[in-house]
């Protein structure tokens, strides 16, 4: 009786990591800040591009229509607003990857709602050349990947490698990033029969379809994406 007294009083005196205010749920955010993060509501089935409010569910970007992905399906949390467009830079740039724990609890209690069945054989974070890993600390993709497969009990699949360091792709316009990946990836071992790929954000699209492409020719029959958050049109 008396830890649970004190496990409510920790809980309810918990400060929200974005308002600062007490009353933080169990991912560590309030339901204020919770209920106002940029969830992402009207996607395109195909790569979950934002799409205008009101577009019939289901349907599909201009992109997808022209030109089926190599990936089978992108699930994304949050547009690429604010405050996410502020925190993962902050995450990338100024190293500051706390705030990948409560986004990645928030991420996994949303693909639950995505997921009825057929949930992927393991996670595979996607991989930073080694040099740039060490520069920076850590890679992003992977630390997310760990906190959701701790969650989710899904296992972390280590079959992908990059083997050329490659600019930064923000930098590049749509067509650089196609030629900015090739041969920059590497399958390392078999890869499961249904993979989840996992990043922070997804622009383009160009980076998770070089990996879908590369996962399925080693043997991967489905290849999902998994991003916290999804980006507008980049041309």
């Amino acid at each position: 009786m008396f830890l649970s007294k004190i496990n409510n009083w920790l809980l309810i005196n918990q400060s929200c990591v974005l308002c600062g205010f007490p009353g933080a749920d169990p991912h560590g955010i309030c339901a204020d800040c919770h209920a106002d993060l940029p969830w992402l509501l009207s996607r395109c089935r195909g790569c979950a591009m934002p799409l205008p409010p009101f577009t019939p569910p289901g349907s599909l970007c201009v992109r997808c229509l022209k030109e089926s992905p190599c990936f089978d399906r992108v699930v994304a949390a949050f547009n690429y607003d604010f405050p996410i467009s502020q925190l993962l830079p902050r995450i990338k740039y100024r190293r500051q990857p706390g705030h990948l724990g409560w986004m990645g609890r928030v991420f996994a209690t949303f693909l639950r709602e995505q997921y009825e069945q057929e949930w992927p054989d393991a996670l595979v974070a996607v991989p930073m050349h080694p040099l740039s890993e060490f520069t920076r600390g850590f890679n992003q993709a992977r630390l997310l990947a760990n906190v959701l497969s701790s969650d989710l009990k899904l296992p972390l699949c280590h079959c992908l490698s990059k083997t050329r360091r490659t600019p930064q792709q923000m930098t590049l316009g749509l067509d650089e990033r196609r030629q900015n990946l090739q041969h920059a990836f590497k399958v390392t071992r078999q890869p499961p029969r249904h993979l989840a790929v996992v990043d922070d954000v997804m622009t383009t699209g160009t980076t998770a379809n070089t990996l879908a492409r590369l996962l399925k020719s080693a043997g991967a029959e489905h290849v999902d994406i998994w991003v916290l958050a999804r980006t507008p049109e980049v041309r």
